[in-house]
Order: C-alpha cells, then structure tokens, then sequence
C-alpha cells in the first residue's frame, strides 16, 4: 500500500499550477522531502501539510463557507491531516463531514488548488499550512455547523470577495468564474 507520501507526490506531480501557484506547488515539493514529518499538525518549522474543500452548491452558482472560529474569517472548510486519512482526499471529506455535516458531495477532478499561508502564534507557535484543495459539487444544500466553526453558508460566487476571507479563496472563486466562462 503506498503512503500519503507518496500519494501526494503522485498529485503534485500532474498538477498544473495557475498564476499565484507555482511558488506553493515548490514549496510542498520541498516539504514532501522532510516525510512523515510534513504531515503531522505539531510540525511548526516551516509547518504542515493540510487539506481543504471548496464546494460548490448543486447547481454550480454558490461556493460554501466556514467562518472559522480562531481567524473569524470566512474560509472553506479543511483543516490538519489525522493519522486516520489514508489519503489527503480522505483528510479534505473528513473535514468538510466535520465542519458542515455535508457527506454527500462529488469530487471535481484532482487538485484543484495549492496555496501557503501564515496561521499566527496562539495555542500554537507561528507557523505555515501547506494547504492541498479539492473542488466537489454537493447534492443538496443541507448544512450541520459544528462546534468546530462560528458558522457555515453558502455564498453567492460575487458575494465572495465582499466578506471577510483572504486572497486565497478570491483567487479560487476567479478560477471558478473562469471555468464557468
């Protein structure tokens, strides 16, 4: 059975990265090489792997969103790799079932977006996330908020940019909008 090493190494590799990418695809490329490691949430220098789902409703025009409680902003669900995901396609479902109750939604293709970002000093040191993002469409618009979240919605794909998000998640509604086109 491969590992979730060398099952991201598959990923990355046929990964094509989009403007805003290529400097996050070299980045993981260089943390893939540090192993077992990358993957493990208590890994602060440079920091860890995690995976994410942008979802889309079923009829394509609202994307979900989380507002996640320690950075209040609207985010899309995802969070750490658990030593119970076989896959990081496995961690991104188990996160989006934990943050939003949604179980029933269908994989858009492979990757579909990589992005690097800082999450500042609190019950953790400083510290990067290594963010691996897949794109689903759900069956229905049911929602379940956890206690993990201040609140899940879906959002118009406009809507997006005027909330309280980052770049990251702008730059995947345009990626969206363009497909679309």
């Amino acid at each position: 059975m491969a590992s979730i090493a060398d099952e991201l190494a598959e990923r990355l590799a046929g990964f094509a990265p989009e403007p805003g990418e290529a400097a996050a695809l070299h980045a993981m490329r260089g943390l893939l090489a540090r192993g077992a490691a990358a993957f493990r949430r208590t890994e602060y220098e440079p920091g860890h792997f995690t995976a994410s789902a942008f979802v889309l409703s079923p009829e394509g025009d609202e994307l979900l969103l989380i507002e996640h409680r320690t950075l209040r902003r609207w985010l899309q669900p995802g969070g750490h790799i658990e030593a119970v995901d076989a896959t990081v396609l496995d961690a991104a479902r188990r996160e989006l079932r934990e943050e939003t109750g949604v179980t029933d939604a269908a994989l858009l293709g492979g990757l579909f977006d990589l992005d690097v970002h800082l999450i500042p000093p609190g019950k953790a040191p400083a510290h990067r996330h290594f963010d691996l993002r897949f794109l689903f469409r759900a069956a229905n618009r049911a929602l379940e908020s956890s206690e993990e979240v201040r609140g899940a919605r879906w959002c118009s794909l406009e809507e997006v940019s005027r909330l309280n998000t980052d770049e990251s998640v702008v730059r995947a509604v345009r990626k969206l909008q363009a497909r679309a086109r």
